[in-house]
């Protein structure tokens, strides 16, 4: 019987096949492109490696992206026919299950059966790794959390994959509101393991989720050498990189990085990829930028990808993408689609429940924005706005529908709940001059010029924190 790293007995071709997935995972953990390529050669061939199997079957299902997902789901149906003929250890047949699981689109019983894995064994970083990605899918901020942290005083400070571990529990803190750990833990993670990419975005959620947008600006270009590489973070740190500057209210910087790292065919045109263009696009349409032509492609790339109905969260980036190029119709025919989907669809997948509450309400909000019909969307959204969780992502992606929101309301004229909506945003992001531009105009339409001009000044004197490299283009990226 063969070992990995962590002492984990597995069945495994060969001692350098095992050598080979230890590499795979670490790149996992580390988050890059070529992860999969060290354990490639087991994936298609005739050598029986479960645990390599199951790990290229997770990452097809963490794509939220239904054709890869069933293309491997034909393929690893017949592997598992042929893991039934073998006595697997518990641990892998485990794997298998929750593998399977996860490209059937059961993402609840994937989490608790990777729960139960680390349950059992604690140093299994697989089940950890993919646990803390499913979490975050399903939107479940106190399992993200503390999924890692049951495991945490189980690893030695020593153990090279300990920083990644610390990075997780970091980003769970962080959705969790425990921003100041966060910080500290991520910091710490990273100051251990240069490359802990993972660590590094807890961090930079910590100073979105505080409007800290020049201590956050500060944080990537100091850690740029690590994350700006080939890995699946780096479009994602990218648009954290814009949040900060469409907080500072630098347009045109907002504008030149989406040229420069966001657009289709430059960030790539994986759903993952997309998710960030689409958002920064709608949040800067929100605030009445004219961004030419900049949907038109977005919106073409996500055509193919939500052709079936499989991750709301994306069917929510394509409509807003649609809406923003001008084509409703397109968006009012996928989200007819949804409602068959929704309609006739298999009871009891985790995203059919998730379009039906959630999936729907948003994308007719969207469609409702494109037409001008504000009190449409503050009827759609502002009964369900803290349920949004559900939809999975983090707090700062499932922010722009919480901004079409507010900004739906300022312009209705719905002044009482804008006030509900921008009060409930200052509470938690005093220093967020995006908020208190909002809060200017609210004031404003409610006929006090006075609070205006007062929240239009706080505005400003709290976006002079930010530095003068932005408007140059300088460390955009």
């Amino acid at each position: 019987m063969n070992r990995e790293d962590n002492g984990l007995e597995l069945t495994a071709p060969s001692a350098e096949s095992v050598g080979r997935l230890d590499r795979a995972l670490d790149g996992l953990l580390h988050f890059r492109d070529d992860m999969l390529d060290p354990i490639r050669p087991f994936l298609d061939g005739e050598a029986f490696f479960p645990l390599a199997k199951a790990f290229d079957a997770y990452l097809a299902g963490l794509s939220t992206e239904a054709e890869p997902v069933a293309a491997k789901r034909r393929a690893f149906a017949g592997f598992r026919r042929q893991a039934a003929r073998h006595r697997l250890p518990e641990r892998e047949r485990r794997h298998l299950n929750a593998a399977w699981r996860l490209l059937t689109g059961d993402l609840s019983g994937t989490a608790r059966e990777l729960a139960g894995i680390s349950q059992r064994f604690p140093q299994d970083v697989l089940a950890l790794a993919v646990g803390h990605q499913v979490d975050f899918l399903l939107g479940d901020a106190v399992t993200l959390r503390d999924r890692v942290g049951a495991v945490l005083p189980t690893w030695p400070r020593d153990d090279p994959r300990y920083p990644s571990l610390l990075g997780m529990y970091a980003f769970g803190l962080e959705e969790s509101g425990h921003w100041e750990y966060a910080e500290d833990l991520g910091m710490e993670a990273a100051d251990l393991d240069a490359e802990a990419v993972w660590a590094i975005h807890a961090v930079a959620h910590v100073h979105e989720m505080r409007a800290r947008f020049d201590r956050g600006a500060e944080w990537l270009t100091a850690r740029r050498r690590a994350w700006d590489t080939a890995n699946r973070l780096r479009g994602h740190l990218s648009w954290h990189n814009g949040l900060y500057l469409l907080e500072a209210g630098d347009v045109d910087a907002v504008l030149l990085l989406y040229d420069r790292t966001l657009r289709p065919g430059i960030a790539g045109n994986a759903a993952q990829d997309l998710v960030n263009g689409s958002s920064l696009l709608w949040r800067l349409h929100l605030e009445g930028v004219d961004v030419g032509e900049r949907f038109v492609p977005q919106a073409r790339a996500w055509s193919p990808l939500v052709h079936e109905a499989w991750c709301a969260f994306n069917d929510m980036h394509a409509v807003m993408c649609h809406v923003g190029s001008g084509d409703l119709r397109a968006a009012a025919a996928l989200i007819a689609d949804r409602e068959a989907y929704v309609r006739d669809g298999p009871a009891g997948l985790d995203n059919v429940a998730v379009t039906a509450e959630l999936g729907l309400p948003v994308t007719r909000a969207f469609l409702a924005f494109g037409r001008g019909a504000h009190d449409e969307v503050l009827e759609l959204l502002y009964p369900i706005r803290r349920d949004l969780r559900r939809c999975g992502g983090s707090h700062a992606q499932r922010d722009v529908i919480h901004q079409t929101l507010i900004e739906s309301a300022v312009r209705a004229g719905r002044l009482d709940a804008a006030r509900v909506l921008i009060g409930e945003r200052l509470a938690i992001r005093p220093d967020s001059p995006f908020t208190w531009r909002w809060h200017a105009r609210a004031a404003l339409a409610d006929g006090d010029p006075e609070r205006a001009a007062q929240a239009r000044r706080r505005a400003e004197d709290l976006a002079a924190r930010f530095g003068s490299t932005s408007a140059t283009g300088e460390g955009i990226g």
